[in-house]
């Protein structure tokens, strides 16, 4: 594919993957450029992040909004000024409506629209606090030896939709919260991008829910 692909990048709090995207688009290392970064949260530091790489961002705090749909209806009519081909979820924690991931699925590039990066096997966990989840601090189940890192389509599911790549992270006897999200992170940095350059390049298609990537 010869253009860059167009994203705009959903945040709800820090952004450290945002950063890790913008740093990978600026130097080239993924055929891709940020076209806006939306949040629903004033004082997420995303925003921060975004400002630092000089990239357009609107927020739109969803307790101002009467209902979803209303929310995402919003957003939409913020980003018709900005043309994008993804939407990629990066600490976004908010559900998306069924309409809104229907209206993003991609015709040109025959994928869903929408893609999501989460701190577990989502066969195994769904929602937040994945990484507490592997060290058995939830009720979902006991402490893991590892984890697996998971990149996704979303459907409307909660972290349901079709798989895209998995990387494996180790969780040592020892481990703290901290340091397992500290070496978990740095994989979701590299596996997030490395997927959005599969999806830049046309590596990547759809048999039924079934992702195929030809690398």
């Amino acid at each position: 594919m010869a253009d860059r692909l167009r994203l705009v990048v959903f945040v709800s709090g820090g952004g450290t993957n945002l950063e890790a995207i913008a740093r990978n688009c600026a130097s080239g290392a993924i055929p891709c450029e940020i076209a806006a970064v939306v949040s629903n949260r004033a004082d997420a530091y995303g925003l921060t992040r975004a400002k630092n790489f000089g990239l357009p961002a609107i927020v739109l705090d969803d307790r101002e909004f009467p209902s979803r749909e209303a929310h995402e209806a919003a957003i939409e009519q913020a980003l018709a000024a900005h043309p994008y081909d993804l939407i990629v979820l990066a600490g976004w924690m908010r559900m998306l409506t069924a309409g809104f991931i229907a209206r993003h699925f991609n015709r040109r590039l025959g994928l869903p629209g929408i893609v999501n990066i989460h701190p577990a096997d989502t066969a195994a966990y769904h929602g937040a606090h994945g990484y507490e989840f592997a060290l058995g601090l939830t009720k979902k189940g006991p402490r893991l030896t590892q984890t697996k890192i998971t990149v996704h389509f979303i459907d409307d599911g909660m972290d349901t939709g079709p798989v895209i790549a998995q990387r494996t992270v180790a969780v040592r006897p020892d481990d703290s919260i901290d340091a397992l999200k500290e070496r978990g992170l740095a994989v979701e940095w590299e596996v997030y991008s490395q997927v959005l350059g599969w999806i830049a390049r046309g590596q990547v298609r759809m048999s039924g829910r079934q992702v195929i990537v030809e690398t």
